[in-house]
């Protein structure tokens, strides 16, 4: 994956969002009643499972994608996903017309990899291969090296955190509209990408508020990488949540 000597900005997030905002759907932040009797707290939901993909992943992909110089992109490119960030690419790529080459676990429910398929149309090539993103990812890379094509990281990539962050302007945006203050966000967390982004916009925006990021006990990479001072590759992983387990998250 990427190794950084520069950090993810507000101005990098807020340029992600200029770009997505003519090709992904601003999603609604919904009152959720239930939640809120239950927490005895207002709580809302950010509703990416409207979005065109029915996942925040399209974001990060997109963006990704459009900022891969366009004669490189042109010869392709190649991801490695358990399923929604797959959908992402296949769906941008689909609409500006250049092949992708998508890895994807032998593990990966069947809907997740017919949905790579309809997304992607013709543009999308898929390959199952390996039982955990981890294996799947190396050998995309492998495949990258071996035909000269472009690696569009799901998450531990400047541009695909940044185009994830695009959720955390829409949230403040909206929540400013209905003059809410959000004291606590809460994301999930799989490699990363969607909380660096949220995270990094948020602290300039609204730096009280409390950032909180959630993941399965089974595939906790982050609190290990936490834990540790850096990020570290997990000796068991529990795939159960295929989305999130990732074996090392963001460096």
């Amino acid at each position: 994956m990427q190794t950084r000597t520069v950090k993810l900005t507000e101005t990098d997030v807020k340029n992600a969002y200029q770009v997505l905002k003519p090709i992904v759907k601003h999603t609604a932040l919904e009152y959720s009643r239930y939640l809120s009797d239950r927490y005895h707290a207002n709580v809302y939901l950010k509703r990416e499972d409207q979005q065109l993909v029915r996942s925040f992943k399209l974001r990060g992909a997109y963006y990704a994608i459009s900022q891969t110089p366009e004669g490189t992109r042109k010869a392709g490119v190649v991801c490695a996903s358990a399923g929604n960030h797959a959908q992402g690419v296949a769906w941008t790529c689909n609409k500006i017309k250049i092949p992708a080459t998508i890895f994807m676990p032998t593990t990966t429910p069947a809907q997740k990899v017919n949905q790579v398929r309809y997304f992607g149309g013709d543009y999308a090539t898929i390959k199952l291969i390996g039982d955990t993103f981890d294996e799947s990812a190396n050998a995309a890379l492998t495949f990258c090296q071996d035909n000269g094509q472009t690696f569009i990281a799901p998450f531990d990539n400047l541009n695909t955190m940044a185009g994830q962050g695009s959720i955390a302007v829409e949230i403040f945006e909206d929540a400013k509209k209905q003059g809410l203050t959000i004291d606590s966000l809460f994301a999930a967390i799989g490699g990363g990408g969607l909380l660096s982004g949220i995270s990094t916009y948020a602290k300039y925006t609204s730096p009280n508020t409390e950032i909180i990021g959630v993941e399965p006990n089974g595939a906790a990479s982050m609190k290990a990488a936490f834990d540790a001072g850096k990020p570290v590759e997990l000796e068991a992983l529990d795939a159960f949540v295929d989305g999130a387990a990732v074996r090392k998250s963001v460096s």
